[in-house]
């Protein structure tokens, strides 16, 4: 397994080294990397797929670019400050984490090699009061305690600290289905099951619910809905950006 990623990760490198030539163009424009290209690649797959999603160079995909803007905005965005802790870290958005952090960026994951820490969001190695900040991305929805997950982000975050924590809304009401994911590994992967929960837009309120003061934020509130198809967050992959800031 550790061979065949090592290769995919190679493949992957010579793929973005070569997006400047193979998707040359100014249709679309990714500000992630700050790049332009013709088109943007797939994501998906058959059932799911969809066209025009990722960088060819940075791979940052819609949700990706919508939190970028957000986070480097001028006006609206959360102040800078550390620690800061990157749970299940995107690649894409790690240089703009890191400086956000002025040099105490912390990754975590469950099962990754590649970051600072290895550990389950459930029960988070820090005290309280340990972080200024959280990022977590697309995560809650494979967590077996959703709820217990958002309440160790809360317990780690400093009084006026703020977390993302970005999900896939799928529905107008969440479901809970551990006992039934929608995505089981095989028999080598040793990854536990995925989708143990389908959110709808009542997911705020399970943010709320653990003591955050919720803002979500839409693309609309960031950029033109002309620029929205330049940029790839035009559709509904982008979704929002829910911010949760702890009271003080």
């Amino acid at each position: 397994m550790q061979v065949l990623k090592g290769l995919e990760t190679h493949v992957r490198r010579l793929r973005n080294l070569a997006a400047p030539i193979t998707h040359a163009g100014n249709a679309v424009h990714c500000p992630v990397c700050r790049r332009s290209f013709r088109k943007f690649r797939p994501a998906g797959t058959r059932r799911t797929r969809r066209e025009n999603a990722v960088c060819p160079y940075c791979s940052s995909r819609e949700r990706d670019r919508l939190t970028y803007l957000f986070l480097s905005a001028s006006a609206g965005a959360p102040p800078p400050g550390s620690p800061l802790l990157h749970i299940a870290p995107e690649r894409c958005l790690m240089p703009l984490l890191r400086q956000m952090a002025a040099g105490d960026y912390v990754s975590a994951d469950l099962v990754r090699r590649d970051v600072s820490q290895r550990f389950d969001v459930m029960a988070i190695p820090h005290p309280d009061a340990s972080f200024h900040a959280v990022y977590c991305s697309h995560v809650l929805q494979d967590v077996r305690d959703d709820q217990r997950a958002m309440a160790e982000i809360f317990r780690v975050l400093r009084p006026g600290g703020w977390a993302i924590l970005n999900v896939p809304v799928k529905s107008a009401a969440s479901v809970d289905h551990q006992e039934a994911p929608g995505r089981v590994r095989g028999w080598a992967d040793h990854r536990p099951p995925e989708h143990l929960h389908t959110y709808g837009e009542d997911f705020p309120q399970r943010m709320a619910a653990a003591g955050f003061r919720v803002r979500v934020v839409v693309a609309n509130d960031l950029v033109a809905a002309s620029e929205q198809a330049k940029l790839g967050i035009a559709g509904a992959a982008a979704g929002t950006v829910n911010l949760g800031v702890k009271p003080v």
